[in-house]
């Protein structure tokens, strides 16, 4: 298929990512959660087969790593446990994709389709093609990063999205589109959407203290949350004073107010 000239995304699909980004802040304390319903929604929005979701610190430095990393799309494990190989083994460091990518990444936010950053003859020809992304049955893609404000170490928040090689290349729409979600999603990132294992993060909250915390943003009292858990009101109680350490407030209004994005003063 021949990539469409026209950048112009229907309302339609306009619309869908604002919904989208709008269902997100809806799970925003949960990183994990909020992560992989932004990859599926785009996901479906653009017609990818794989969505994948990394931090990349100092790119094309001898210190760069790749943290918060997930993946959604995969069908096979094979294809999955390719992708944790590429990342355990610190492939990307001599993958052509990746090092024309980031060369000179100065902008806060760059999107690019996959000729925009290498000749297609070249990258069919490279190692990393033929080693991890053939074998999975994956063609086309897009890559989207953002440099990250007020975290440590600015990394740059990427994401990249992966066409079947049997349905050819995206639209051209596709790419403006996975813009306009990555501007978006900006604007939220620490304020609707907690970031992967910071203080807002509930995804990093052990199981139990999860399960509490879900039941009091519901609204039940700690007397109904021991009923419903099947522990005593006391239990309850310690995991409530160490949520309300974990977040660093003294109330469930203030909780409450901190994971809306709010100030809780």
């Amino acid at each position: 298929m021949t990539r469409s000239k026209n950048p112009q995304p229907r309302l339609r699909d306009v619309r869908m990512v604002y919904r989208l980004l709008w269902e997100c802040t809806e799970i925003g304390s949960d990183s994990n959660a909020w992560r992989t319903h932004l990859l599926d929604g785009i996901s479906a929005i653009i017609g990818a087969r794989v969505g994948l979701y990394m931090h990349v610190h100092d790119p094309l430095q001898e210190t760069e790593r790749l943290e918060a990393s997930m993946a959604s799309g995969f069908l096979d494990t094979d294809h999955l446990a390719l992708w944790q190989h590429y990342q355990e083994n610190d492939a990307q460091r001599e993958d052509l994709y990746h090092r024309s990518y980031f060369h000179d990444h100065r902008p806060p936010l760059r999107t690019r389709v996959l000729d925009e950053v290498v000749a297609p003859r070249e990258w069919e020809r490279s190692l990393h093609y033929n080693e991890y992304v053939r074998p999975c049955g994956l063609g086309d893609r897009i890559t989207s990063s953002l440099r990250l404000r007020g975290v440590e170490d600015a990394p740059l928040q990427t994401l990249v999205f992966h066409r079947h090689a049997k349905d050819g290349d995206f639209a051209a729409s596709a790419k403006y589109l996975v813009n306009l979600l990555h501007h978006e999603l900006s604007e939220l990132l620490g304020k609707k959407l907690a970031l992967p294992a910071t203080l807002h993060d509930t995804g990093s909250l052990p199981p139990r203290m999860a399960q509490v915390l879900d039941r009091l943003l519901s609204g039940h009292s700690e007397k109904q949350v021991a009923a419903q858990l099947g522990i005593s009101p006391h239990t309850v109680n310690r995991h409530v004073q160490r949520i309300y350490q974990h977040f660093g407030v003294n109330s469930r209004g203030k909780l409450i107010a901190l994971l809306n994005g709010e100030n809780p003063s």
